[in-house]
């Protein structure tokens, strides 16, 4: 509100200036009109007027579309759109003015000629049409400019979001997790140990491949999923169930890492014990990829999941217009990724 004073007068004065460009522009095609001012007043009210009217009407007119129609999802017609906008307020513009000075004047309207606008004030139109393309333009390169802009800022923030899944994948958390449990399977169990290894060797060795890739095709990110649920079902046992329900023939991209993050958030913040078994569901929707679980919140662990859940939506924001949906009722929790059929 403490702008809304300083930006009337800054109308004012640009209002005023305008006003005296039209009555200029009437001497250059009126020289004799400053003698004759008890008969000529009219035409430089007119001028006058339509210079008001026309620049800083357009330059209202231009950011009417914006509101509307974006530049990114519809270009052609957004451009067709906002000329026309520009031509219909030209005339009605010129139409208004002619026709106010008209009832000063006569005390009457009259019958509105576009030749009057085009003898008195044909630089004036010459002038508006530029400014109409100008403005146009203008909104171009500033949308233009606002997207480069998203886009740079959402790449960013889907590289740090990587760099974060990197981070809580090969913590010391994980790996002395990880160790412990292979610590303990060394002596019981010398096969299931080498799959063990193996597993983890490919956990680790995927996140430093994927690590830079916007997308990863589902079967790739599948083989992931797997690596993972492997190792974490050694460490939880008949606990933990994981149910991937994804058909083998389907083929479709999504947010590498996106699945290991939200499986070990499920992991991190419920309660996984024999009396509390956690069940982890990987199935597809209409549009949608949902990992779904049972609610059973550990009480002592600070609730830090929306820290991981917004690197998601950020990296999806950048991927695709269709947004991360995330459902929480009383006893199930369920995030629904964007299927995106192209890479």
């Amino acid at each position: 509100m403490a702008n809304q004073p300083t930006n009337w007068k800054r109308h004012l004065v640009e209002s005023l200036l305008l006003f005296l460009a039209g009555l200029c522009t009437n001497l250059i095609f009126c020289p004799k009109c400053l003698a004759n001012l008890a008969y000529t007043w009219d035409d430089f009210l007119f001028s006058g007027l339509l210079w008001i009217l026309l620049w800083k009407g357009n330059e209202l007119m231009a950011e009417v579309p914006d509101r509307y129609i974006s530049w990114k999802e519809h270009p052609v017609k957004r451009l067709m759109i906002g000329i026309t906008v520009h031509i219909l307020y030209t005339i009605i513009a010129s139409t208004f003015v002619y026709q106010f000075v008209s009832f000063l004047e006569h005390g009457k309207f009259l019958p509105f000629g576009m030749q009057k606008v085009l003898d008195t004030n044909f630089f004036a139109v010459v002038i508006t049409i530029i400014i109409m393309l100008f403005m146009t333009a203008r909104s171009f390169l500033f949308a233009w400019r606002d997207l480069a802009v998203a886009h740079e800022q959402l790449k960013a923030e889907s590289i740090a979001s990587r760099l974060a899944s990197l981070q809580a994948q090969v913590n010391p958390h994980f790996l002395f997790n990880s160790l412990n449990v292979l610590s303990g399977l060394v002596y019981r169990d010398a096969d299931l140990s080498a799959q063990f290894i193996k597993k983890l060797s490919e956990v680790y060795r995927y996140v430093l491949d994927r690590q830079e890739e916007e997308l990863v095709s589902i079967a790739q990110e599948m083989e992931f999923v797997h690596a993972i649920v492997f190792l974490q079902r050694i460490r939880f046992g008949e606990h933990l169930h994981v149910d991937i329900e994804i058909p083998e023939d389907r083929s479709f991209y999504l947010a590498p890492l996106a699945l290991q993050m939200l499986i070990e958030n499920a992991i991190k913040h419920n309660v996984i014990s024999a009396a509390q078994p956690l069940y982890i569901r990987i199935y597809l929707e209409p549009d949608y990829l949902v990992v779904s679980n049972n609610l059973q919140p550990k009480k002592t662990l600070s609730d830090s999941l929306g820290i991981g859940l917004e690197n998601i939506r950020k990296r999806y924001n950048f991927l695709t217009n269709k947004a991360v949906v995330v459902e929480k009722g009383q006893e199930q929790f369920s995030v629904k990724l964007p299927i995106i059929e192209t890479a």
